[in-house]
């Protein structure tokens, strides 16, 4: 019996060794300057926070909002004007506190006491944070900051997206400032940020995404749209400092994260790739840079292109005036564009031309006038759009056939070629010099921008063709000639005798 007892006491005085050998090693992590959090991340890449030569951050921690613009090849886009608002509160002390809740299989929770984060070797309790630690005015737990991205923002003018680049992003920093005083002792305290799309014209045009994820459950379809996660879990890093007798306590990095890594969908939905709790966030396919993003969206602007071909006897030079509204917003009228300060880039001479960068509102305001062979393109519209296009005949003296096609594309590939409707697309139009001024114009083509829309326009007039009547006809004229001729000359020399 005494020698069970004594081993039992050597068992567990051996485990109390390596616990305390393992925490004095964390401790001794944590201590130390840590310039990146690479080790405690699960990365070897360099992580959020500070940097090799500055293992000490202000008080400020920022991450990012970043829209990728999609489809858009290499021409680039002005900014759409949606915006966000982020809250950050403090992780509930009591009880399990849920984010992401109802998402299907992104659900994470944390327990005061109980969650913990480890570097691989070491494990440390994360404590729940403290609205004095973010400044929470009196009676408030939260911290709000709104991000705002606006129109006009982006100088278009000679801006293009490189083969290097592949793809045009905007990003906004969102930064929340902590009250280092709140803090009293070293380690990981963990908040809850979360964001909420509030408003902007183009709101309904910008898809929030978390990029792919495996999907193991269907073998024939490996990939599938990740769940987008609207909260993150922020751990804010702590150290104590010593100066002489004093002690502070500092912020040396941040991590943004989605709580239960050990989710496929967590691990591949708003992170890197086996980035856990890395801070970068995104699908598999979103690499484009170390940013911290809380999210990404992806937005996808389209293009109109009107084209105008001319055949039979109305002369190839001759100039039909155009009406092209760039409609967005609630109203279907020029002045109800509720984005009129848009930057879009127009082209209105013939392939190959160059583009010229205007906003909306002075596109409207330009005068348009096509013969055959030319063309206007728009591009940069947001997909909820609604074009209105029309032709007039402004300058042909006769009454000529206006014909449009529509197509899903702006190649005019026959395979894009909508159906024709019956009745429309075909009108004969009256110069402006005669009839109503509705009789001088073609029916509207009206689109919503889903995808790239092209509108093809054929003015025509019918050559006279030879039929025979006229050879039929001029024998018997002559004959009829030539009889008032002489009967005419009979009369005249008798009137003479």
């Amino acid at each position: 019996m005494e020698r069970k007892m004594k081993k039992w006491l050597s068992f567990v005085a051996a485990t109390a060794m390596v616990f305390a050998m393992a925490s004095t090693g964390f401790a001794r992590r944590f201590d130390k300057d840590h310039p990146n959090l690479s080790d405690l991340g699960g990365t070897t890449a360099p992580n959020v926070g500070a940097t090799a030569s500055q293992d000490i951050l202000s008080n400020t921690v920022s991450f990012n909002k970043v829209i990728l613009v999609e489809g858009a090849g290499t021409e680039a886009v002005d900014e759409p004007n949606v915006s966000w608002k982020y809250t950050i509160r403090p992780v509930k002390e009591t009880g399990e506190d849920k984010i992401n809740e109802g998402t299907p299989d992104v659900t994470a929770s944390y327990k005061n006491g109980t969650t913990s984060i480890s570097d691989g070797t070491n494990t440390v309790l994360v404590y729940p944070g403290t609205k004095e630690q973010i400044g929470a005015a009196a009676g408030q737990t939260t911290v709000e900051k709104t991000v705002e991205f606006k129109s006009g923002d982006t100088e278009l003018n000679g801006l293009s997206i490189s083969a290097a680049q592949k793809q045009q992003t905007f990003k906004k920093t969102v930064s929340f400032t902590f009250v280092e005083a709140a803090f009293t002792k070293p380690g990981v305290y963990r908040f809850v940020i979360k964001e909420d799309k509030t408003g902007g014209a183009n709101k309904d045009e910008v898809e929030d995404t978390a990029g792919l994820e495996a999907d193991h459950t269907n073998p024939a379809n490996p990939k599938k749209e990740a769940p987008y996660q609207a909260e993150r879990f922020l751990d804010v890093y702590v150290k104590e400092v010593v100066s002489g007798a004093t002690k502070s306590y500092k912020i040396y990095g941040y991590v943004m994260h989605s709580g239960d890594t050990e989710k496929e969908s967590n691990k591949k939905g708003n992170h890197w790739t086996k980035h856990k709790n890395s801070g970068y966030d995104g699908g598999e396919l979103k690499r484009t840079g170390n940013d911290t993003p809380q999210g990404y969206t992806k937005y996808e602007p389209k293009k109109l292109k009107v084209r105008k071909r001319i055949s039979g006897l109305v002369p190839k030079d001759t100039k039909f005036g155009f009406e092209i509204q760039l409609l967005h917003g609630a109203t279907e009228t020029t002045v109800g564009n509720d984005i009129k300060t848009m930057q879009i880039k127009a082209k209105f001479t013939p392939t190959p031309g160059t583009y010229e960068v205007m906003t909306i509102e002075a596109f409207h305001a330009r005068t348009l006038e096509l013969k055959d062979g030319e063309a206007v393109e728009v591009f940069g519209l947001p997909k909820g759009s609604k074009v209105k296009v029309r032709e007039q005949n402004k300058n042909f003296v006769g009454a000529v056939t206006s014909d449009s096609w529509v197509y899903t594309a702006i190649d005019f590939a026959d395979g894009n070629k909508e159906p024709e409707a019956t009745g429309k697309g075909h009108k004969v139009l009256k110069p402006v010099s005669a009839g109503a001024v509705n009789d001088t114009y073609s029916d509207f083509v009206e689109r919503t921008l889903a995808k790239d829309v092209g509108v093809d326009y054929h003015n025509h007039v019918d050559e006279i063709t030879p039929t025979g009547v006229v050879l039929t006809v001029v024998p018997y004229a002559m004959m009829v000639l030539v009889a008032f001729s002489m009967a005419f000359m009979f009369l005249t020399k008798r009137k003479e005798e």
